[in-house]
C-alpha cells in the first residue's frame, strides 16, 4: 500500500468518525448553501478554517446579556470564595450574571451549599445542580446538567478558583454587543496563573480566616500575588469556554460530551465541546487569574 492510499484511508476514518459524532452529514450535497466562513484561531500561533451556519442574536430590550457563569466545585469551597468575591465585585454596566455551582450535599467545611447561601444573601444569583458523590469526580456530567437547563445568551464554562478584574464582565458584555456578537465557536482568553507554591502556601499557612466570608479588593490581592505565566487565549480551556447559549442548546442538545468515562482531570470534555460547535476563537478581555493548587489528592481542602 502506497503512503497516499494509507492517508486517504485515515481522512476516511476521520470523516467517519465526525459523521458518527453528528459534526458532519453523511451527505456533502445535503448541506446547506447558506453557510457562513470564519477563521478559528485554535492554537496561539495556529489558525485554522471552518464553515458554520450563521447566528442571528437579538439583544434585549434592557440592553444587558444574560450570562450563566457554570462552574463545578468539589472541595475548593475557599478558592470559590473568592471567585464570588470578584463576581460580587464586578464594576460599570455589568451582564446579568448567573452562577450555577455542581457540587454534593456533603464536601467539606464549609460545604460548597453553605458558600452559596452565604453569597446569595450577598446578592448573587446562584442555582446549584446537585450532583451524586458518584458524579461528582466527572466534570463533564455536570455540565452536561448544567447546559440542559441554562436559558442564559450566553454560557461561560469556568473553573471554580478564578478570580476576575472589576471591569472583566462588563467589558465582556460590550464586545458580546459588538464585533462578537454573532459568534457561535467557543472562545477563550487568557488567564494568568498564579504560583503553585505560592497558592498552596497561602491558603495551608498564611490564610487563617473563617470561611464562608466576602473577600474585600480581591482583584486587587491577587493581583499582587507571584504570577506563573499567562496563557490560554486561542484554546478555549476549561476555565473559560463561552458560547452562546443558543447554540448550546441547538448544536449540543443539553450534552458537552458522551462519554461517562471522561474524568474532571483531563480536558476530553472540553475538547468534545469545540468539537460539536465547531472549533474555538481567543478574544482579548480584561485580567482573569487563576489560583493554582496542589494536585496531591481529591481529599484535601482547597
Amino acid at each position: 500500500m502506497t503512503r497516499a492510499e494509507r492517508i486517504k484511508i485515515r481522512a476516511e476514518r476521520v470523516r467517519q468518525r465526525r459523521i458518527r459524532m453528528g459534526l458532519e452529514p453523511a451527505d456533502a450535497s445535503n448541506v446547506a448553501s447558506n453557510v457562513a466562513s470564519v477563521v478559528i484561531d485554535v492554537q496561539p500561533t495556529t489558525t485554522t478554517t471552518t464553515t458554520i451556519a450563521p447566528l442571528i442574536t437579538e439583544i434585549p430590550s434592557d440592553g444587558k446579556w444574560n450570562i450563566e457563569i457554570c462552574i463545578h466545585c468539589f472541595r475548593y469551597q475557599r478558592r470559590l470564595t473568592w471567585m464570588l468575591s470578584s463576581l460580587l465585585q464586578q464594576q460599570g454596566d455589568v451582564p446579568n450574571l448567573t452562577v450555577n455551582i455542581s457540587h454534593t450535599d456533603d464536601d467539606g467545611t464549609p460545604t460548597t451549599a453553605e458558600v452559596c447561601k452565604f453569597f446569595r444573601d450577598k446578592g448573587l444569583n446562584i442555582v446549584e445542580t446537585v450532583v451524586t458523590k458518584e458524579e461528582v469526580s466527572n466534570r463533564a456530567l455536570a455540565r452536561n446538567r448544567q447546559s440542559s437547563q441554562t436559558t442564559a445568551h450566553w454560557v461561560l464554562f469556568a473553573d471554580s478558583d478564578m478570580v476576575y478584574d472589576t471591569g472583566f464582565f462588563a467589558d465582556l458584555s460590550q464586545q458580546l454587543k459588538g464585533q462578537l456578537k454573532d459568534t457561535q465557536v467557543v472562545m477563550g482568553a487568557d488567564r494568568i496563573s498564579l504560583d503553585d507554591k505560592f497558592c498552596t502556601d497561602y491558603f495551608n499557612e498564611q490564610d487563617k480566616t473563617q470561611y464562608p466570608r466576602v473577600i474585600e479588593n480581591v482583584a486587587q490581592i491577587v493581583k499582587d500575588f507571584k504570577a506563573k505565566w499567562k496563557t490560554g487565549r486561542g484554546r478555549a480551556p476549561g476555565n473559560f469556554q463561552l458560547i452562546s447559549g443558543r447554540v448550546l442548546r441547538e448544536k449540543c442538545k443539553g450534552k458537552i460530551t458522551d462519554r461517562p468515562g471522561d474524568h474532571w482531570r483531563r480536558t476530553k470534555g472540553d475538547r468534545a465541546l469545540r468539537a460539536r460547535v465547531g472549533g474555538s476563537m481567543g478574544i482579548i478581555t480584561k485580567d482573569q487569574w487563576h489560583l493554582n493548587h496542589d494536585r496531591s489528592g481529591p481529599d484535601i481542602q482547597r
